[in-house]
């Protein structure tokens, strides 16, 4: 069985091509994924920055919830003491 034989131009081409492909799989990625950097292989300074910053937003929007929380409990234990203000008059 005889083995394909390829010119040097021939296989740097090939080779183009298929780094081409990696990086269309990679732009394909960051555009379904709506992210610049994947994983901490693209870019470990930017995941981990924004792995920071994903957790800080997180925390945030949990005491926001908590905040509202509080305030909905305040203003019904301040309806309830009117109501009953209005009771005794």
């Amino acid at each position: 069985m005889s083995g394909i034989v390829l010119s040097s131009s021939v296989r740097q081409n090939l080779l183009s091509l298929q780094s081409t492909a990696d990086l269309l799989a990679t732009t394909q990625s960051r555009l379904s994924t709506g992210k610049s950097v994947n994983s901490a292989l693209d870019n470990p300074t930017n995941f981990f920055t924004a792995q920071s910053t994903n957790v800080e937003a997180a925390n945030s929007q949990a005491l926001s919830t908590r905040q509202s929380i509080a305030v909905s409990a305040l203003s019904l234990a301040n309806q309830s003491q009117q109501s009953v203000l209005q009771l005794l008059r």
